[in-house]
């Protein structure tokens, strides 16, 4: 299936590294204006944009800008911006999120607290705030054919809980209850659907053999094919809301 996002617009929430820049970076591939944020990684999102701009076409837009995902002022200045900047925003894709090692004998509020703001706020906020925009916004109507999309980003382990990892796991449980949440409050002119990352190879990672043994398929997986089940969300079939798509490599049957 070949999905393209000509003439649209997505924004990218927290995708100047890893995960979110591969996202980006599918997006400008399928003919999308681009819009990323960032928290702390300035020249990451600098280099990512540059990326952005050799590979989308002549009417493509690029920009990125500095967010705190829990901060409602913040993400409200943000919509206001990215809806004026942006022709025709179709998309939303939260990449943003943190994953500390958090043992339970020296767990703390803030640690929890942490989690919970980054990772389940942030993306409470996003819902709502863009939810809400699309679901307002020209040309979209009840009977929509072509709603706008909004992709959320769970865990495997959301399901399957490490014991080191608490405040992060719970944190992405409850981003599979907000997906079904708002999927069923703002259709059918906004979709709202999740992924469910497996172990993702980067760079600077190195995996153990017992993990890698792990997985069915024997190996991590990459940011590149969690972008293409981001796309594949974004522009695919108008009739999948409310749904977590694992991309595991059958990690989650173990």
């Amino acid at each position: 299936m070949t999905i393209s996002l000509e003439n649209q617009s997505v924004l990218v929430v927290g995708g100047a590294r890893r995960i979110g820049k591969a996202v980006a970076l599918e997006c400008a591939r399928a003919g999308a204006s681009v819009a990323i944020t960032f928290r702390r990684s300035h020249d990451d999102a600098q280099q990512t944009l540059e990326e952005l701009r050799e590979i989308g076409g002549e009417n493509a837009k690029f920009a990125a800008f500095a967010l705190e995902i829990s901060d409602a002022n913040a993400v409200s200045k943000l919509a206001d911006t990215v809806f004026a900047e942006f022709a025709n925003l179709r998309g939303l894709v939260n990449c943003a999120a943190i994953f500390e090692r958090t043992p339970p004998e020296t767990l703390s509020e803030s640690d929890f607290d942490a989690h919970l703001s980054a990772n389940l706020k942030g993306p409470f906020l996003l819902c709502q705030t863009f939810g809400k925009r699309f679901f307002e916004a020209p040309p979209f109507a009840p009977n929509a054919e072509n709603p706008a999309s909004v992709v959320l980003f769970s865990d495997v382990f959301a399901q399957r809980p490490l014991a080191n990892y608490i405040p992060y796991c719970a944190s992405k449980a409850g981003v599979e209850m907000l997906c079904a949440g708002f999927a069923k409050a703002w259709a059918p002119r906004v979709r709202v659907n999740c992924i469910a990352p497996g172990t993702i190879a980067a760079s600077d990672e190195n995996f153990e053999a017992d993990l890698l043994r792990r997985i069915p398929f024997g190996r991590a997986g990459t940011s590149e094919e969690i972008a293409q089940t981001a796309l594949f969300l974004l522009g695919g079939p108008q009739f999948i809301t409310g749904t977590t798509i694992r991309v595991d490599g059958g990690q989650f049957l173990r």
